[in-house]
This record gives C-alpha cells, structure tokens and sequence, in this order.
C-alpha cells in the first residue's frame, strides 16, 4: 500500500484517517486516527529521527519487539507498523496502536470519586496483566499511573515499554538515571469508571518515575527481579485509593512524592555529597521511610553492597507509620494487600500470584483471564552489547514484514 502524507506531515497510508494529536514526547508524538479497514479508532504512534541516537533506537527496537510477542487483553495490542517507502534509508516510524478512553494518571486526577468495587477492578485487571507480562519474562521496570491505560468499563493495559527488559535475552542492568470510540456506560456491564473521555497523554520519561522506584532500584542493587513491578503497582493503588470518598481530588497524588532519589539520580546541586541526602527529608529513601520506618538491621543486611547498608545506615533513624496512617478510612483488606506490596525487602513483596489470590478479589476474579505467555520472549539482537544501524535497521524490517509479509514476500529488502 502506498505510503502519502496526511495531516500535518503525517505519513501514513490511505487506510488510516488522521484525526488529531493526543500525546507528544521525546521520542515523538500520537495522534488517533480512523482505520478504515478496521472500522474503528487507533492510536498512531510517530517515532522520528530513529537513528541519531543509536542508544535511543535500540530502546525503540526492543519496546516494539516485546510489543509484537505479546498478546492479552490488558496489554496493549500493536495492530500494523506501517510499512515505510524506503527500507534502507527510512527515519521514522509509524506504529499503530489501540485506542483507549484515558489513563490512571489522568483518571485520578480527575474530579470524581471511585467506589471500593472500581478500585478494585482496577487494580485486578493490572495484575492480570502483569501476571502476563512476568511469565513472558518480561519485567516492565517503568509501572506508573501514565503507563497503565483505561477504559470506562475497568479494563486496564499496561503500555510503554521502552525501560523494560526480556529477561530470557539478556542479563538485566540498574535502571536508568532518566527511565522515560467513546462506549456507551449503560452498556457495560460491571463497575463503570466515569470521565474517561479521550484526552493527551504526555510521552515522556519524566523525572517523577522516581516516586514509583523499587527501593532495591535506588540502591543500585544489580540481583533485583520481577518485584520491583509489585512495588510500583503498589504505589499506583495507593494513588487509586485516594480516589474514595474522603481525599478532595486536589489533595490526590503520589504516595512518595521525592524531590531527589540518592545514589540513582542525586539532587543536581548536591550530586557529590551524600551528606546532603543523608539529612534532606525530601529524598526519595526519606520519603519512603517516614511511612514505612527505617529497614531493621536483618533487611539491611540482606542488600548486595557495602555502600547501600552504610547508605541505610547514615540515614537518620523513623519510626513506622504504616500505610493505615494515610488511609484511616480504607477497608482491612486493601491496607493488608497494600503493606504487602510495598515491602522493603524484595523476597517478603508479595508476588503477584498471591495478590491475585487475595480476599480483596474474592468476589470479581476470573481465573480464566488469569493467562500465562505460552514461552518466555527471547529478542536476539538484545545479545549484543552495541548494534550499528545496519543491525538496527533490519531489526526494524523484521518487526515490520509481521505485519506486511505478502508485500515482502514478493518484494523482499535486502539490507
């Protein structure tokens, strides 16, 4: 199909029928957009300039990657990469996407209040997309309320995974410095989140990822695992709570708001002196343990290095509040589910099987959603420590003929 220019230097195929920007970032921008073959709206991801940061377009390579190997209905789907008009030279990408009514971020910054059974509908259908996403072993490593889309009927997709990591491909690394058609309500049935009309998403890595960081992540620990997703998703429950009768929706934010986040990405003007973090009570660690109270000397003990224990250490020493002391209103069962997400020692996280077995979703769990992958998703290119944009390129051209394979078949790119 012949690629031509649309709206605002938008060149997609004649299949699809740009509407309107609704996200924009880093990397580039989203627009949805009418598939006529479909007979429904997408999303259009617009990706550009690919190949001046070779660093950047790996990242791009393997999110759409893990993107194609994955298929549950509370991830994200990739319906088509557009095929560009030249295979050898192109400098952008078109990726279409589904289309969902908002996100968790600007949901709960929404004027409205949610009952305990849209809560924790939410919150099931995350984790059965996180369930999904573990046994493909693939760990998403940037969970947050923008990255997790919505639908009024409850339903929840799990997106962007340009930090996450295939485990079965590589040995994983510490994250880094900077991680980056509207249904009609009564005809849903179940718990129905109002206000999810189409809105812009921002794109971006930004810099209050930190609030959703592992502590393990922030020590610098190399031996962490999948838990650090249940710690996030922890985070992101804290915030729906919050959404209950009770917490004025200006009031509403993220349950460790750190300024700064020592050793990972120190404050700018204090990058050098540990001493400035040991006593600022708005880093991240200090945040974190004004709820929770300073690790006792058996989890320090647990954690890999020497500098994270003295790092601990140095801090000054508080008490533990708990959970109950921010939510004095919530049911038994969600603070219980809550105090076991957000463990400061990976192994006493609870895993995401368990907190599927949880009383909280006694009464709306289906384990026939509950799916595993059916193997463990293995990228190629991600063996190798540094692709040139010949690797790259073709990389790309695999992940595009997926979706055009009769046109390559007869027309086959030899890069």
């Amino acid at each position: 199909m012949p690629v031509i220019p649309r709206a605002g230097q938008w060149h997609v195929s004649s299949r699809y029928e740009v509407k309107n920007i609704i996200g924009s970032g880093s990397y580039g921008s989203v627009c949805e957009a009418y598939d006529k073959e479909r007979d429904q709206n997408v999303a259009i991801k617009r990706v550009k300039h690919m190949f001046d940061d070779l660093v950047d377009c790996k990242r791009i390579l393997r999110e759409t990657a893990i993107m194609t190997r994955l298929s549950h209905p509370h991830i994200v789907q990739i319906y088509d990469i557009i095929e560009p008009s030249h295979m050898r030279s192109f400098d952008e990408l078109y990726i279409v996407m589904e289309l969902c009514d908002s996100d968790m971020k600007k949901l709960i910054k929404t004027d409205v209040l949610l009952t305990p059974l849209h809560i924790n509908t939410l919150l099931y259908n995350l984790l059965v997309g996180l369930k999904y996403l573990h046994s493909a072993g693939i760990w998403h490593r940037d969970l947050k309320p923008a990255n997790c889309l919505v639908n009024q009927d409850c339903s929840v997709k799990i997106c962007d995974f340009g930090l996450s990591r295939a485990t079965s491909s590589v040995q994983h690394a510490p994250l880094p410095n900077t991680p980056r058609g509207d249904e009609d309500a009564s005809e849903v049935s179940g718990p129905v989140v109002p206000h999810t009309a189409k809105a812009k998403r921002t794109m971006t890595r930004h810099v209050v990822t930190r609030w959703y960081r592992a502590p393990e992540l922030i020590l610098l620990q190399d031996n962490y695992n999948e838990q650090i997703d249940m710690w996030s998703v922890g985070c992101i429950y804290a915030e729906l709570l919050q959404m209950l009768e009770g917490t004025h929706h200006e009031d509403r934010g993220p349950l460790f708001p750190g300024s700064s986040c020592y050793p990972l990405s120190p404050d700018r003007k204090h990058r050098k002196d540990p001493r400035f973090h040991t006593r600022g009570s708005t880093d991240q660690l200090n945040v974190i343990f004004d709820l929770l109270g300073t690790p006792s000397e058996a989890e320090i003990a647990q954690l890999q290095t020497e500098e994270a224990k003295q790092h601990i250490r140095a801090l000054a020493r508080r008490e533990r509040k708990g959970v109950r002391s921010r939510f004095p209103d919530a049911p038994e069962e969600s603070m219980d589910l809550l105090e076991k997400m957000l463990k400061f020692t990976p192994i006493e996280r609870i895993v995401v099987d368990a907190a599927l077995d949880h009383d909280l979703f006694k009464d709306i769990r289906d384990r026939q959603v509950e799916t595993v992958a059916p193997s463990p998703v293995i990228l190629e290119f991600d063996k190798e420590p540094d692709l040139g944009e010949a690797v790259l390129r073709k990389g790309f051209a695999e992940e595009i003929a997926k979706f055009h394979k009769a046109s390559n078949d007869q027309n086959c790119v030899v890069l």
